[in-house]
């Protein structure tokens, strides 16, 4: 019985320490201004892509389509609610910027207008949905940055062709374990090569979006606690790190890496912005199958 009993310990142990990941995904709290605040830095980012891409009509209607997922009708209905008039004067000029995109001989000077124009409103609209103590949190800032470095890594994979999630942070030991599997832009390529680029309006959201993420981090370290100070430098370390990779045009693991075990981690320890405490599944069955051996050997041990 006892040979039995150390047999089924070991096989257990073994079983949950194959299966254990170095990472783990990591989850975050969830703040509805850290999101708006998000949300309004990335529709600047494709407004502005937008503009710049104004002769071509294939890149501009992509930032226009992506702008759209940050900023909309919804957006709009809710600012209209407390200042209907700045609701109105915003809508207009987004609707004037958007009917630039779709013109043969739009004027490129005129669509960085209209796009100044946008920005301005929205940091109006952000005075005005956001208090004030929110804006000057550092916690909600961090989180605010978090949103943008997701942004960020799914421009950065569908630039690439990436397969998988980079997003995701079970996917790093997936590809380590899967090197050659056919995971584009991911393993298996020379350091001294550069990723090749499937999507050019992909890619330029990711670099502009790193780029705005680290304007974004200026403004965290001017209002954190002296504490947080040891975190925050390896975060900006990390963020300068991560646009040199994206301009470089690193795999997809590279930028991933950076991202989840250097920025990620740093803003945790700095603010306490993780949702639930991030504890090895794999690790938690083994003690739970352990403690259940134990307790079935006392029960054949009294009989």
């Amino acid at each position: 019985m006892k040979r039995t009993l150390v047999v089924s310990l070991m096989v257990i142990i073994f079983s949950g320490t194959m299966v254990v990941h170095p990472a783990f995904a990591h989850t975050f709290v969830q703040n509805s201004d850290a999101s708006l605040i998000a949300q309004i830095q990335e529709f600047k980012v494709e407004s502005k892509l937008m503009a710049d891409n104004i002769s071509n009509n294939t890149l501009s209607q992509w930032h226009l389509s992506k702008s759209q997922e940050y900023w909309g009708n919804n957006e709009i209905g809710v600012l209209s609610q407390t200042n209907s008039t700045l609701a109105t004067q915003l809508s207009t000029s987004i609707d004037n910027l958007y009917s630039m995109a779709g013109q043969q001989n739009a004027d490129p000077t005129m669509a960085n207008q209209k796009a100044d124009e946008t920005s301005q409103l929205l940091d109006q609209a952000e005075s005005q949905e956001v208090s004030s103590s929110s804006q000057n949190n550092s916690t909600v800032q961090a989180l605010a940055i978090v949103n943008v470095i997701n942004e960020v890594l799914k421009d950065y994979g569908t630039a690439i062709g990436s397969t998988i999630d980079l997003t995701n942070m079970d996917n790093m030991n997936m590809n380590s374990s899967s090197s050659g599997n056919g995971m584009s832009g991911m393993s298996g390529m020379s350091k001294t090569t550069s990723t090749p680029i499937v999507n050019v309006a992909a890619y330029q959201s990711a670099q502009a979006l790193a780029g705005t993420a680290q304007n974004m981090f200026s403004n965290l370290q001017s209002i954190a606690p002296s504490n947080t100070s040891p975190y925050l430098d390896k975060v900006g370390t990390a963020l300068n790190e991560l646009k040199q990779k994206i301009d470089a045009r690193d795999t997809g693991m590279d930028v991933m890496m950076v991202v989840h075990l250097q920025i990620h981690p740093n803003l945790i320890s700095a603010f306490d912005i993780s949702a639930v405490p991030e504890f090895p599944i794999p690790i938690l069955l083994v003690m739970i199958s352990f403690i259940g051996v134990i307790a079935m050997s006392r029960i054949f041990q009294r009989k």
